[in-house]
């Protein structure tokens, strides 16, 4: 029995035999010089390419609604904005007349030229959007060529599905009813393959080095999407154990509509469970797992993958559709949009941003607070969807009062600029911030005089508090949601919140650890947002808690010896939750 060990990218459990994906293997690509006036006929290939191209992505938008029943597709309306990419068009045209080469051969070195400037980022997302360009390029190689040897997409019994990696087009192209997990050589959290699994609540582990010539095809394997591993040659105990897994899965999940909202406590409280969101994730299914409003819309990922940025309208469709949706969710959901959260990882082609340390550089607010223009547009756009729902507008990384006051003052002139054009907008809109960075807990009290909402930001608050970059691998040991330090911060920040009247969330990774997200519900926080996939279990476990069990678990750190590690405090938290739902067992991890 061998254990190997990945990223865990879609929590859940599986077990079944494996089914080897290899993709379409290499097109075979002719490349040539092409005789002279022959150019024209060239681009007239080209042209015909790209119509059946746009043909094949409109049809399989159908197939995707018809498959997933998700009305969000926009990875492939993605897909046929590359295409259609003038830049991108223009560069292959001027390659053809001016080396005077078919356009297969200019189509593969436009877009090698693209992808290695995308290999070249350290955002993991730009990195994943290579995915993007393949897909694309394999389309216009495909048709050029006249190739169509497609082998590997005759699934026909529920399986595994083992690959180095997927694109976007082959994943939804897997018959859905017969993949139990997904496992990759390659992939990361932000790839397409985690997404997807996320949003159909199908198990995944990405990063996993080299499992296609580990496993053989039909061959058995355990896959533990929650902790990011795959059992190789499971004995019969641990089959048996993980069987169990399995079927407490299965049983959350088959109730996972919720005749209360989700986060109500044994005994009435409640917890309000809501989801984060971001532009080109699917929304359908979100109230049947229990989400009750979107406690995170990541705005920046309108930003993410372009040359250009995006346009007032096309922020305001966006946000419309967005809060559109929140109202479908419960009759009192909120929809809390993050303004621009760009710099450390996150830098989009559009936005010239050169420092040596990201991280702590002119980043999120600090970045709209010097790019007023950027920043007024996007109010403009927030403030004009919010006549569709009830909006809080959020800031993100704020380290200092001047930062807030600085920003409400914009959002004034932006209201007051609306006003005199007649347009419509929320008067009573509220507004939040971030808290995490350390400076923002030490002056919570003071934020709280700016603002009527508080979001935590688990994820960079421990990454700043530990300063340890929670991308690498090396100090992945710092990333301690409840180190002492961690929990001080959080503690203080609650604190002011209560005193002042706010409501306040824990918006990271965190909030949807049953653990250490049950213990952010204990110690007072209002909302817990997370992954849409991820509410069922929070919400059964907060659904077998009374307050008073709350208040008891809430004490558990403090109870503890000096000298109490991270470590420590995670595996008294994680005893009290087994002894006291022994149910869970395992999916406590």
């Amino acid at each position: 029995m061998t254990t190997l060990h990945g990223l865990a990218t879609a929590r859940g459990y599986a077990a079944g035999p494996v089914f080897i994906y290899r993709g379409d293997g290499d097109i075979p690509v002719p490349e040539y010089i092409v005789s002279p006036g022959a150019e024209d006929g060239e681009l007239a290939r080209l042209k015909r390419s790209i119509e059946e191209i746009r043909k094949d992505l409109e049809d399989l938008v159908k197939v995707v609604r018809e498959r997933t029943g998700r009305s969000d597709v926009r990875v492939f309306e993605c897909h046929l904005m590359i295409l259609e990419d003038e830049f991108l068009c223009g560069e292959i045209e001027k390659r053809i007349r001016s080396r005077h080469v078919n356009c297969e051969s200019a189509v593969r070195k436009v877009f090698g030229m693209h992808r290695a400037q995308f290999e070249k980022m350290n955002d993991p997302y730009f990195r994943e959007r290579v995915r993007d360009l393949d897909d694309v390029e394999r389309r216009l190689l495909k048709s050029l060529t006249g190739y169509r040897h497609n082998p590997h997409l005759d699934l026909k019994s529920p399986s595994i599905v083992v690959a180095d990696d997927l694109t976007p087009s082959e994943t939804v192209q897997l018959p859905r009813e017969y993949i139990l997990g997904f496992a990759t050589n390659g992939g990361s959290s932000t790839s397409h393959v985690a997404l997807l699994a996320r949003a159909l609540a199908i198990p995944s582990v990405a990063g996993l080095g080299n499992i296609t010539s580990r496993v053989c095809a039909g061959e058995e394997i355990l896959l533990d999407g929650t902790n990011g591993t795959v059992t190789l040659n499971p004995d019969t105990a641990t089959r048996s154990s993980f069987g169990r897994l399995i079927e407490q899965q299965r049983e959350i999940l088959s109730s996972s509509t919720f005749a209360s909202p989700a986060g109500t406590l044994k005994d009435g409280g409640e917890v309000k469970i809501y989801a984060n969101i971001h532009p080109g994730v699917p929304l359908a299914g979100y109230s049947e797992l229990g989400a009750r409003g979107i406690g995170l819309y990541r705005s920046e990922y309108l930003w993410l993958n372009r040359d250009t940025e995006p346009g007032e309208e096309e922020q305001f469709q966006a946000y419309s559709e967005a809060v559109r949706f929140s109202k479908q969710l419960s009759p009192t959901a909120t929809i809390t949009i993050r303004v621009l959260d760009i710099g450390g990882d996150k830098i989009p082609r559009s936005v010239s941003i050169k420092e040596s340390n990201p991280f702590l550089g002119n980043r999120s607010i600090r970045y709209l607070l010097t790019h007023r223009d950027v920043f007024r547009t996007q109010l403009r756009a927030i403030l004009r969807a919010s006549t569709e729902g009830r909006v809080i507008i959020m800031y993100p990384m704020v380290s200092c009062v001047e930062e807030l006051i600085e920003a409400g003052k914009i959002l004034e002139q932006v209201k007051s600029e609306l006003d005199s054009s007649g347009i419509a907008y929320d008067k009573n809109i509220k507004t939040g911030c971030m808290i995490e960075v350390p400076s923002a807990a030490l002056n919570a009290r003071e934020f709280a005089r700016h603002v009527s909402f508080f979001s935590i930001g688990t994820n960079d608050l421990v990454q700043y508090t530990m300063a340890a970059d929670r991308g690498n691998d090396a100090v992945a040991h710092l990333y301690q949601p409840l180190n002492p330090a961690v929990l001080a911060l959080v503690k203080m920040s609650i604190a002011a919140a209560k005193e002042n009247d706010l409501r306040i969330a824990v918006c990271g990774e965190s909030a949807a650890d049953p653990v250490v997200g049950t213990y952010w519900a204990a110690l007072g926080v209002d909302v817990l947002s997370m992954s849409a996939t991820y509410i069922p279990v929070m919400a059964k476990v907060l659904a077998s808690l009374t307050r008073a069990d709350l208040d008891e678990y809430a004490k558990i750190p403090d109870s503890l010896p000096p000298g109490t590690t991270a470590d420590d405090i995670f595996r008294a938290c994680h005893d009290w939750m087994v002894k006291k739902l022994p149910q869970f067992g395992d999916l406590l991890a």
